[in-house]
């Protein structure tokens, strides 16, 4: 994890960018290996590495100094959520099971403030039958009792995005981006209004919203978001009815796919594919707007393939 702040083409960038290697240490053998996928040891290890920028930058605390994580004893099959520091000490959050449920706690997320790891946990409503899948907390102060905020549908199969700072609320979907002046939510590519203090967003909720017509990257003002656009990205006004302003980029024949927006929306990152070369550039949100390639020598010579941009500060 490092924070890069380089000069020419980057001399206006400043992004967070983390790679995250869970390191498993056997300890029969002391033997250890590094891999950014799910692996188990003997005792915990750590698991399910998420998949996108939202979720990845949910695993942090502001300060970029501790890591939300869950793990699982290969023995019982129990999850447990916790935290890893900077100095690689792990804090387990769920503690020691009593006699009863095996704790199954998954999607492991930190509220934007640090306070408090989320996460779901499955509820039986019929032994055998059925099940409710909701949303917790638990706090880093304190004895670490789980606090139940939410119901939520499918959670699972979803991830958990923290957004906001002050209150932190929960949002149950594939992605999640809030508007600038915290108003609205933009998540699965619909629009919605962010709701009451300390209510989190399910699936239900997010799909009340309005669909917004484009693959989306995030909010470039608090009334227009960036979308996709067949690759080229263009912005487009969240009023109803209205239609994505004119192409960002050149026409290419790349994969394109935005990364993370700059705080005041005038420029963005986003990683372009063709076949096997993968490459990350800068660009303007302006029409007509030319990229520009992140050279990844000096300070970018360890940004590598699977780097995920998590916030521009």
């Amino acid at each position: 994890m490092r924070q890069i702040d380089g000069g020419t083409v980057e001399q206006h960038l400043k992004l967070l960018v983390a790679t995250v290697w869970v390191v498993v240490i056997n300890p029969s053998t002391r033997s250890f290996f590094m891999s950014p996928a799910e692996h188990r040891h003997r005792d915990h290890a750590v698991t399910r590495a998420p998949a996108k920028e939202p979720e990845k930058g949910s695993l942090f605390d502001q300060d970029f100094t501790k890591m939300a994580v869950v793990t699982e004893d290969p023995q019982t099959a129990a999850t447990h959520v916790g935290y890893v520091d900077r100095a690689g000490k792990f804090t387990d959050l769920t503690g020691n099971e009593d006699f009863g449920n095996t704790p199954h706690e998954e999607n492991a997320a930190f509220s934007r403030d640090g306070s408090a790891v989320w996460f779901t946990y499955e509820v039986t409503d019929q032994p055998g039958i059925s099940t409710k899948d909701r949303v917790a907390s638990r706090a880093l102060a304190g004895d670490h009792k789980a606090i139940d905020q939410l119901e939520v549908r499918t959670a699972n199969h979803m991830n958990l995005i923290m957004v906001g700072r002050s209150p932190s609320r929960a949002v149950v979907a594939g992605s999640a981006f809030l508007s600038p002046d915290g108003k609205r939510l933009l998540a699965e590519s619909r629009v919605l209004e962010v709701p009451a203090e300390g209510q989190g967003v399910g699936p239900d909720l997010v799909d009340k919203g309005r669909y917004v017509s484009c693959g989306t990257g995030g909010w470039l003002d608090n009334d227009t978001v960036l979308c996709s656009a067949d690759g080229r990205f263009a912005a487009l006004d969240i009023a109803s009815g209205a239609r994505a302003g004119a192409p960002i980029v050149p026409s290419n024949d790349y994969s394109n796919h935005a990364m993370v927006i700059s705080p005041d929306g005038q420029r963005f990152a986003f990683l372009s594919q063709k076949g096997a070369a993968i490459n990350y550039y800068l660009c303007d949100t302006k029409p007509g707007s030319t990229p520009q390639k992140v050279e990844r020598t000096g300070k970018f010579s360890t940004l590598g393939d699977t780097a995920a941009f998590i916030e521009w500060r």
